[in-house]
């Protein structure tokens, strides 16, 4: 299958060792109000499992995917979402995306 021109044949993704509830950004981000009834447990084996899925159906559709794993220390709820991720343009511009906050 020939991929369009922009679209891209490979990605990264950051598989996440403790996403759940970010306290630093719990008052500003609507999706984390919707999971309060599930335990810490429960969301980080959700997100695991939706996670590895992800890689699986973006790498049969035939994307290269390069999996970082997240660091246990220091503790990042949002490492599936890497910091400042960044994307490429053929016009060779790459755009800089921060996220709220540091953690």
């Amino acid at each position: 299958m020939k991929m369009r021109q922009e679209f891209t044949s490979k990605v990264f993704m950051v598989r996440p060792a403790h996403f759940g509830r970010n306290p630093e950004t719990l008052e500003t981000n609507s999706f984390q109000s919707k999971i309060m009834f599930n335990s810490q447990s429960e969301i980080a084996e959700k997100a695991l499992s939706e996670f590895d899925a992800a890689v699986e159906k973006l790498k049969n559709a035939g994307i290269e995917v390069r999996v970082f794993e997240d660091t246990e220390i220091p503790v990042k709820p949002d490492a599936v979402f890497p910091n400042n991720w960044i994307s490429t343009h053929p016009t060779g511009e790459i755009v800089i995306y921060p996220m709220l906050t540091a953690n």
